[in-house]
């Protein structure tokens, strides 16, 4: 397991630049949403009264989308691994395959999750701090569709009847973050 939830800054990316199948796209995506969760709890801490139930909140997203990177890492690099040694119908790396989809969706569904808090939080929280919550806004309005490339570019490994279902959730959940982003915008700048 590649677990660099405790390593610093520098050593993440730095294995990130190397050459390997992973730490990929998926690790940056769900960082990308954990620093978004962490930059709104920044905001909410400033925020008079406080809001502790909405910081614990905020504390969960941001664990659970450094676990989905990490797991997507790992998942990916098991996938890889796999590819190389089993048949195309061998039911682990089918397993495998199942796992680097399940992944990205689930990251794009905390996405949005946390973006629509970002929304939330541009009426009570500390305006200030706005320019701040516009980034923790923009930051995981960018986990959705940074979780739809992990997802388009595995679609492959989805039987072919169920490859439209999945690009119109994609659009769907893309279409939603955008129209977030432009009412957290309209609300932080109107």
């Amino acid at each position: 397991m590649n677990d660099f939830r405790n390593d610093s800054l520098a050593s993440f990316l730095s294995q990130l630049a190397e050459r390997s199948p992973a730490p990929g796209g998926g690790a940056s995506a769900g960082v990308t949403v954990a620093l978004a969760a962490a930059q709104a709890e920044m905001v909410v801490a400033w925020t008079t009264p406080a809001l502790p139930d909405v910081i614990q909140n905020l504390q969960s997203v941001r664990a659970e989308a450094l676990d989905l990177a990490v797991r997507d890492a790992d998942a990916y690099g098991r996938w890889s691994l796999l590819r190389k040694e089993r048949a195309e119908n061998d039911p682990e790396l089918q397993s495998a395959a199942d796992e680097i989809l399940r992944i990205p969706n689930a990251l794009a569904i905390l996405s949005l999750k946390l973006l629509r808090e970002c929304v939330r939080l541009a009426t009570t929280s500390n305006p200030r701090l706005g320019s701040d919550l516009g980034i923790a806004g923009a930051l995981a309005a960018a986990g959705v569709p940074a979780a739809g490339w992990n997802t388009k570019a595995n679609l492959h490994l989805v039987k072919t009847e169920d490859q439209d279902q999945i690009q119109n959730d994609l659009f769907e959940q893309e279409s939603e973050a955008k129209a977030l982003l432009i009412e957290l915008n309209a609300l932080l700048l109107g």
